[in-house]
């Protein structure tokens, strides 16, 4: 997944970025490891604007639909999806911070109280160096954040059986599903 874009191309009115991607990129991207579990029915077109905001910020906001399919988290069914993952990123120029005297990175060295802490508007900032952006790994990103953590065939669906893998939805197994209190186990030695 590739979209470079040279930072001189975004205007003062903003640059309209349209990719599509076919099925066979939206898988790479679905299954690099660790794989997802969901494979591209159909390709995905990115619609997103870059927006200067200052000298060294650029918003990337925009949406990309996925068309997808994985297996249904009780019966493993094959299910359908389409969901729309919605974006919005702000690219930090870390040359220009540099120039102000911050640090476009700030160092952590994992010590201390708060070490790995970050405010919440930082966790959207994303710094670039040089004049030109490499947004397929931001999108990827995305991407893989936006994805359902797990999906149902339906709201009725009652699953396998968890004695013999019987999928509850075609047939009833007739297994004893009864889960005993553990608690209880250690009267069942008990001989009276």
């Amino acid at each position: 997944m590739e979209i470079r874009i040279h930072v001189d191309q975004i205007k003062e009115g903003g640059l309209q970025v349209e990719r599509e991607f076919d099925e066979g990129t939206m898988d790479e991207v679905l299954q690099a490891e660790p794989s997802t579990g969901y494979h591209a029915k159909r390709p995905s077109t990115l619609r997103a604007r870059l927006t200067r905001v200052n000298d060294r910020d650029i918003l990337f906001a925009g949406e990309i639909p996925l068309h997808i399919e994985g297996a249904c988290g009780r019966c493993l069914r094959c299910v359908q999806v389409d969901a729309t993952v919605r974006f919005s990123l702000d690219l930090v120029d870390g040359d220009e911070m540099e120039l102000l005297g911050v640090p476009s990175a700030p160092e952590d060295d994992g010590a201390g109280e708060i070490a790995g802490s970050f405010s919440p508007e930082e966790a959207e900032q994303v710094f670039f160096t040089g004049k030109e952006l490499d947004l397929g790994p931001l999108v990827r990103e995305q991407i893989l954040l936006g994805l359902p953590m797990n999906v149902r065939c339906g709201d009725e669906c009652r699953g396998l059986c968890q004695v013999c893998g019987q999928n509850l939805n075609d047939a009833e197994c007739g297994c004893d599903r009864r889960v005993p209190d553990p608690r209880w186990a250690g009267l069942r030695n008990i001989k009276v």
